[in-house]
């Protein structure tokens, strides 16, 4: 039977490229956030303007969700903005996915979900422990972070704290509000933040004007490290169709699909052939001075020791592989500054007629997700519902 097309409801045509609806009691902005969005995001962290980077559920929100359109709309109008700060104070805002070889590697999704044609791939989730059979490369084809360390985040500075969130550490006395918390020593002592992100979305030599990206980022390894792992290379899981997952018999080869096939690779991976072979050297040796791959992991003496560091492995057997490894940008904290009604702010402290906002498009509030988007819209639905006309 034929569905009735419904590209048109009413007095709403989706046809037209712009649509004007006049709200005559209120507008409730429920847009989600911003992490969609590289340039807003790049107000709080420069290095994730590249549109390499997506949000998480890239594929099943589509590739205009978390664009900061409620944001960006209310600023025109005299808006205020409240929280922005926040989506440095979590650990969770932006970090690296374990999940390799998919745009989307958030989450698992396979085929038959509404969402997969978008991403093409499920990913290949290796967890922490599968970083001990490859290297991690920038877009230039160098290494630059011990890649046993590098998918850890153990958050920035927190309060309260413990083990996974840095501060205080166990067997610290932290005294809150005390001026002597600034001191280096007690700096030294309470943090455990894992530079890997950093370092991986640093400007390298392929980072070109104006806009200096990092690009993208490649988990290196041969046909042994399959043998070893059991990693099922094999669609769903990759996709040589979608340029995140490459194959080749030479490194040679192997860069050079990369290069024309990945949407973001803007330069050749120059590195990739000699990184390789200096990995395979330190790798026979014993010793990698470059990122201390064997080197005990330094860490408080209130801590527990780290664990044992795995064996390096040899990359010489082909078939060689590339997959994608994705930075996530997940939540936004801060957004729009709203009071108990839902109502936005403007920038003398009063509310806007009319505007009221709920959800990750608001800031302030430490809380992500359906609670704060169920609550944040009854009280919003609630208020415009019994509001005059404007």
């Amino acid at each position: 039977m034929a569905c009735p097309a419904l590209w048109s409801n009413g007095n709403i045509d989706e046809r037209r490229e712009v649509v004007r609806i006049r709200a005559r009691k209120a507008v409730v902005l429920a847009s989600g956030g911003h992490a969609g969005n590289p340039e807003v995001r790049s107000m709080f962290y420069p290095a994730m303007r590249d549109p390499a980077w997506t949000t998480s559920g890239y594929a099943l929100l589509g590739p205009h969700a978390q664009d900061a359109s409620a944001l960006i709309a209310s600023l025109k109008i005299g808006a205020n903005l409240a929280g922005m700060h926040q989506n440095l104070s979590y650990s969770g805002t932006f970090h690296i996915s374990t999940r390799l070889g998919t745009r989307d590697a958030y989450a698992a999704m396979f085929p038959g979900h509404p969402t997969f044609p978008f991403r093409g791939s499920t990913g290949l989730d290796i967890g922490r422990a599968g970083f001990e059979h490859l290297i991690v490369v920038n877009q230039v084809g160098k290494r630059f972070f011990n890649e046993w360390r590098f998918p850890l985040r153990l958050g920035v500075s927190a309060y309260p704290g413990g083990p996974s969130q840095a501060v205080p550490n166990p067997g610290l006395s932290h005294i809150p509000r005390d001026w002597r918390n600034c001191r280096p020593e007690w700096i030294r002592q309470s943090y455990n933040y894992e530079h890997g992100l950093d370092a991986a979305l640093a400007i390298n030599e392929g980072s070109r004007p104006p806009e200096y990206y990092s690009g993208p980022i490649w988990a290196i390894f041969d046909s042994d490290a399959v043998t070893r792992t059991g990693w099922q290379l094999r669609f769903p899981y990759v996709n040589e169709r979608n340029g995140y997952f490459f194959t080749a018999d030479t490194l040679a080869e192997l860069a050079s699909k990369i290069f024309a096939g990945h949407p973001f690779q803007r330069v050749p991976m120059a590195y990739l052939v000699p990184t390789v072979t200096t990995w395979n050297f330190y790798v026979t040796t014993g010793v990698d001075p470059e990122f201390e791959r064997h080197a005990p992991v330094p860490v408080p003496p209130v801590l527990p020791p780290p664990p044992p560091t795995p064996p390096m492995h040899l990359i010489q057997n082909p078939p060689f592989y590339a997959l994608s490894v994705q930075a996530i940008w997940h939540d936004s904290y801060g957004g729009l500054r709203v009071n108990g009604r839902q109502q936005v702010i403007d920038m003398k402290g009063q509310p806007i007629p009319g505007l009221y906002a709920g959800g990750e498009a608001v800031g302030g509030i430490n809380k992500h997700g359906l609670g704060k988007g169920s609550v944040h819209g009854f009280i919003a639905g609630t208020q415009a519902a019994g509001a005059s006309s404007v």
